[in-house]
C-alpha cells in the first residue's frame, strides 16, 4: 500500500482477525496462535492475557493447557480459527472469557457459569478454606447454609472438601440457581446440596427444624453505588447487578444477614462473609451490635486485602 508501512504483526492480525482470511497464505501454529492472541489482548488491556490466550486456545482445540507448550508446532486448522477468531474479537472488546465458554475453575473444580450469575474468584476460595477448617476440626454430620449462593460455587467446593457437610444453598435469582442444580450434579452431590430460591433466610425460614445451622456461609453484593460506577467494562456491562450490587455504601446485605443471623446459628455455630476490601470495620461494627458472638476476625486475602469476616458464637 502506498505510504503505508505495514509489517508482519499487520499482516498477521489482518489475516487473523478478518473474516475469510486465507489459511494457505499464512499457517498458523499453537505457539504462533499464543503469541500472537497474547499481543492483542495486552494491547487491549485485558487482565491477564497470557492466561486469556491460553484459555481460549486450549478451548477451541480441545486441549488442556499445558498440552498446548507440548504441541508448539502443530498447525491449528481453518474451523478452529473461524471459533478462535469469534472468542479473540469478543475478549478483546471485554467480555468474560468465563461466559463466552461456559466455564470457570474455581478451588481446583470445573464450573459451569452464565451471565445469571456471577463468575466466581479466586479471592474468594479463602471463603472455602477458613469453612472447610472449621468443619474438620467439629464432630458428627454437619449443617451448612450457604446464602447468595449464584452458581454453586462455595457449596460445591465446601461438600467436595468435607465429607459430613449437609447443604442448604439459597439464592434470590432462580436463572443463578440453574446454572448452580447444573454444578450439582456435574460433581454428583445431588444428595448433599439442596437448592432453594429465595431471598436470604427466607426460604429457610418457612422450613421448620432445618433452620439452626453449625456454620452459614456467603459471598454477598457489596459494591457500593460508587465503587459500581468504576467497575471494569468487563464486570460492569455483563455480570448481574443483582449479585454485585449492595445500595450507597455496600453494606444493605450485610446489614439483612447479620440482623437475623442469630434465629439460623447453632450455639457454637459460625458466620463467615466475604467483604470488600474497605468494610472490615464496618462489618466488625454490625456484627459487634448483635452482642452474640464471642469472637470476631478479618483475614486477608494474598494480595494483603480484607477479605473474609469470620464471627464465632
Amino acid at each position: 500500500m502506498d505510504g503505508v508501512d505495514v509489517d508482519r504483526a499487520d499482516i498477521l492480525a489482518f489475516n487473523f482477525l478478518c473474516p475469510g482470511y486465507n489459511l494457505a497464505m499464512q499457517t498458523w501454529t499453537i505457539q504462533k496462535l499464543l503469541n500472537w492472541v497474547t499481543d492483542y489482548l495486552t494491547d487491549k488491556a485485558v487482565d491477564s492475557p497470557r492466561l486469556s490466550a491460553e484459555l481460549l486456545i486450549s478451548d477451541c482445540l480441545g486441549l488442556e493447557r499445558i498440552e498446548l507448550y507440548t504441541q508448539f508446532d502443530r498447525p491449528v486448522t481453518q474451523q478452529q480459527l473461524d471459533r478462535l477468531h469469534d472468542l479473540v474479537k469478543r475478549v478483546g472488546q471485554h467480555e468474560p472469557i468465563a461466559y463466552l465458554l461456559g466455564k470457570t475453575e474455581f478451588y481446583s473444580l470445573q464450573f459451569k457459569v452464565s451471565p445469571d450469575c456471577m463468575i466466581p474468584r479466586p479471592e474468594t476460595e479463602l471463603l472455602v478454606d477458613r469453612a472447610v477448617k472449621f468443619l474438620r476440626a467439629r464432630n458428627g454430620e454437619q449443617l451448612v447454609c450457604d446464602l447468595c449462593t449464584g452458581c454453586g460455587s462455595i457449596a460445591v467446593a465446601i461438600a467436595k472438601n468435607f465429607a459430613n457437610a449437609e447443604i442448604i444453598a439459597t439464592d434470590i435469582s432462580s436463572a443463578a440457581l440453574n446454572i448452580a442444580a447444573k454444578n450439582i450434579s456435574a460433581h454428583n452431590l445431588k444428595g448433599r446440596v439442596q437448592l432453594l430460591c429465595g431471598d436470604l433466610f427466607e426460604p429457610v425460614e418457612s422450613r421448620p427444624g432445618e433452620h439452626k445451622f453449625d456454620l452459614i456461609v456467603c459471598n454477598p453484593p457489596y459494591v457500593s453505588a460508587a465503587e459500581f460506577e468504576r467497575l471494569g467494562r468487563n464486570v460492569k456491562d455483563y455480570e448481574p447487578k443483582l449479585a454485585l450490587f449492595a445500595g450507597d455504601d455496600g453494606l444493605d446485605i450485610y446489614r439483612r444477614i447479620i440482623e437475623k443471623v442469630e434465629a439460623f446459628l447453632k450455639p457454637d455455630a459460625a458466620l463467615m462473609m466475604e467483604i470488600g476490601y474497605t468494610q472490615a470495620v464496618s462489618v466488625r461494627e454490625l456484627i459487634q451490635q448483635t452482642g452474640i458472638f464471642a469472637e470476631i476476625e478479618i483475614e486477608k486475602d494474598l494480595h494483603n486485602q480484607d477479605r473474609i469476616a469470620i464471627a464465632k458464637k
